[in-house]
């Protein structure tokens, strides 16, 4: 028979045993109910257990789990056996190479702001007819230096090139008014004068003062007629004048030839007419066609167009901004100005002229001025053709009516008709080559074709970084 003492032993080892393996947490029934547990959050397992993965570890995995980059995978991956990681290795720094190549090869095209012009003909139905300045090749009429007493002193500074100025007054030379009495009279240099073969007025011609002298100038829309438009090409629907070169009263002066200098330009503009204008004989028909060009030009980087303000001109132009330029060197120089350019300063009279602004005229030659490009600009191109005028015929005509040999028709008058050849504007433009988004797209392109990735790769690539060296902050 069994006591007691041997019948609890066994029983309270098997209950110690069940409470040992309630607490090794196999079986919670019993307490579940009342028992409140703290789990620890989960870590990345990065690298080998035990161990906080360093920025390398993260940046190594990171590119081989995160980045776009083709191939990346078997150069940064685990498993990956050591012959194959070096090809792809060396298959992804060939690329890295190729792609470092044409960035820097489109980045330096980028930074040399290339530019591309464009030609385009562009026809209108209606065109701005140009200013059209016509200059005698006689300066001072024979006439009025007479009746000066000046004629003498002409002959000194042109002909001996040692003029006495103690002998004759020249005070009133030292005005502009002076060239333009002086000059040829428009009363006896245009004979007749059509426009659009209408019968065209004196008064549509205005006296203004080139470095030619003073001449006459067409349409420059500071008269009651305003600025004249064309909507036809042709001779019937432009200039036509005659021209008499008055011989007979020609005098000494800088030119030695007998005719016209006729120029084409823009409104507003100043005319250079001894170095731009083309010339016109006595005993010619000349036919002049006008071609119209505008230029459109980019301002800096790309270009190098530009506009300043300027002290004598209200409109910007390049032969306006030399001409002020030498207005200043001149005044510098000698005290005074030349009759044809502006300014607050006095006119030079003979004597200055001729001893300090000669001089200063041909020492400017070899001088520079700040006068860029315009960023916009209409020329005027002539086309000339020739022929004899009068002819025998017609002299003979204007023999019978004037009552003069027809020998003076010959070698006085010239005919010249000025047209459009076409409505149309040959316009040139600068265009910007390569800008900012064709540079990215290029270098996406570079990305794609030469590692498989694309501009988001970059910012894959930084927020690799971002997650292994700010791991606080950023993962």
């Amino acid at each position: 028979m069994w006591t007691s003492g041997n019948s609890v032993g066994p029983t309270r080892e098997r209950r110690d045993t069940t409470m040992e393996k309630n607490l090794n947490g196999t079986e919670l029934s019993d307490i579940g109910s009342n028992l409140t547990l703290t789990r620890e959050p989960a870590k990345m397992d990065y690298g080998a257990p035990g161990k906080r993965p360093g920025c390398m570890g993260i940046l190594l995995s990171g590119f081989a789990d995160d980045c776009g980059i083709s191939g990346m995978k078997f150069l940064a991956g685990k498993s990956v056996v050591p012959l194959r990681r070096i090809v792809w290795l060396l298959v992804l720094l060939a690329g890295l190479g190729l792609l470092s190549y044409q960035i820097w090869d489109r980045v330096s095209y980028f930074v040399d702001y290339p530019l591309n012009v464009n030609v385009k003909l562009n026809y209108v139905e209606e065109l701005t007819f140009p200013v059209v300045a016509i200059c005698n090749f006689n300066m001072f009429s024979m006439m009025y230096t007479n009746a000066a007493n000046l004629t003498g002193l002409l002959y000194e500074m042109y002909g001996t090139q040692n003029p006495n100025f103690t002998n004759y007054d020249i005070e009133m030379t030292a005005s502009e008014q002076f060239y333009r009495d002086a000059a040829q009279q428009p009363i006896s240099m245009f004979y007749r004068a059509t426009w659009q073969w209408r019968p065209m007025e004196l008064d549509a011609v205005q006296s203004i003062l080139t470095d030619f002298g003073a001449c006459y100038a067409f349409n420059t829309g500071e008269d009651k007629y305003g600025i004249r438009n064309v909507t036809s090409k042709g001779t019937s629907h432009g200039l036509s004048f005659y021209l008499d070169v008055n011989q007979w009263d020609y005098n000494i002066g800088p030119q030695v030839g007998a005719g016209f200098q006729l120029m084409l330009y823009e409104q507003g503009d100043v005319p250079i007419v001894s170095d731009l204008g083309f010339s016109v004989a006595p005993g010619e028909d000349v036919r002049v066609g006008i071609e119209v060009t505008k230029v459109i030009n980019l301002p800096p980087p790309h270009g190098i167009c530009a506009e300043k303000s300027l002290k004598y001109y209200s409109r910007y132009s390049v032969t306006a901004c030399q001409l002020e330029c030498l207005t200043d060197y001149m005044v510098e120089k000698c005290g005074c100005r030349a009759f044809y350019m502006s300014g607050n300063a006095t006119v030079c009279d003979f004597e200055q002229y001729f001893t300090c602004g000669q001089d200063a005229e041909f020492a400017f030659t070899n001088l520079t001025c700040d006068c860029p490009v315009p960023c916009t600009q209409v020329i005027y191109r002539p086309s000339l053709s020739h022929a004899k005028f009068p002819s025998d015929a017609y002299a003979t005509y204007l023999g019978n009516v004037t009552g003069y040999p027809t020998e003076v028709f010959t070698s006085n008058m010239a005919k010249v008709d000025i047209y459009f050849q076409e409505l149309s504007v040959t316009e040139i433009t600068q265009e910007k080559a390569y800008g900012l988004f064709a540079l990215l797209c290029d270098i996406g392109g570079s990305l794609g074709l030469w590692l498989g990735g694309s501009i988001l790769t970059v910012m894959e690539i930084i927020d690799i970084f971002l997650k292994g060296c700010c791991r606080t902050s950023w993962h």
